[in-house]
């Protein structure tokens, strides 16, 4: 059993399966039902959105749930293979090269946890419309929009949100000319205040204030521009981040160990496989 979930095949198997699965994706979003049914999955927690989807409809919950199963899979492969033969090779014979090998394991194992853990913990609330001077409550926290600024035409945030999406070029959208200035309190007190843009948000803690896009103001608001707010808790998210960095770090020092001229020399004559 152990040399079975260790085994390479089993990698490229499931690596096989986790590209076809996301293809997949890609195909149902061809679907307006399925496509509307996947982009709620931005929305709201992710065991909050199956459940909800398995009431309307099996595919997308049974696409999602073999997601998991595969990954899962993966997370046992990776795990299993990494202290039966990684972790024993390098104790064998140490070098930097079978060490930062190692290590790329032990990282994306803990960026696989946390994707996992972050499915079932956690607070997320998506889709708030703010305008310039207004708040929203978010259990004891309130936050303010104190000043939107937007540079940029604001002719083609009138066009519904998937035909502006699809003309935010670079020539038309400037991200760093178009923001928001919010303040979060809790209660009374000030925790933060700030500047947040498209892919800049503005954190405070283990919570996360995102801006996805600009809105054009209709009925009371007719004429002026908003702003939709995504705000993420997760105690994990913070950690998912480093980790990730850690793994891509750990990736390129593999990658540049591997080409230098001791590199090469071990990998030409690697020891047997530890099973």
């Amino acid at each position: 059993m152990i040399r079975f979930f260790s085994s390479l095949r089993l990698t490229f198997v499931l690596l096989v399966m986790l590209v076809i699965l996301l293809w997949m994706g890609t195909v149902f979003s061809l679907f307006p039902d399925l496509k509307d049914g996947i982009e709620l999955m931005n929305d709201v927690l992710i065991y909050q959105w199956f459940f909800t989807a398995w009431q309307t409809g099996w595919i997308l919950p049974s696409w999602f749930l073999a997601i998991c199963i595969v990954a899962g899979l993966l997370f046992v492969n990776t795990l299993v293979c990494s202290v039966t033969k990684q972790l024993v090779t390098a104790l064998k014979v140490a070098t930097l090269r079978r060490w930062s090998f190692f290590m790329v394991h032990i990282f994306f194992l803990v960026v696989l946890f946390c994707h996992g853990i972050s499915l079932i913990t956690g607070h997320k609330t998506s889709n708030i419309e703010l305008f310039e001077g207004d708040t929203h409550q978010i259990g004891t926290l309130t936050v303010q929009v104190q000043g939107i600024t937007f540079s940029d035409d604001s002719e083609f945030l009138k066009l519904g949100p998937r035909k502006s999406r699809e003309l935010m070029t670079r020539d038309k959208f400037h991200r760093t000319a178009n923001f928001a200035e919010l303040r979060v309190t809790d209660g009374d007190t000030p925790l933060v205040s700030g500047r947040v843009m498209m892919l800049s948000p503005l954190k405070q803690g283990m919570s996360r204030f995102t801006l996805t896009k600009f809105i054009y103001g209709r009925g009371d608001h007719e004429g002026e521009i908003g702003i939709n707010l995504n705000v993420t808790q997760n105690a994990f998210t913070q950690l998912f981040f480093i980790i990730y960095a850690l793994m891509i770090f750990s990736l390129v020092c593999f990658i540049a160990i591997t080409w230098t001229p001791q590199g090469r020399k071990e990998r030409f004559h690697e020891p047997e496989t530890v099973d």
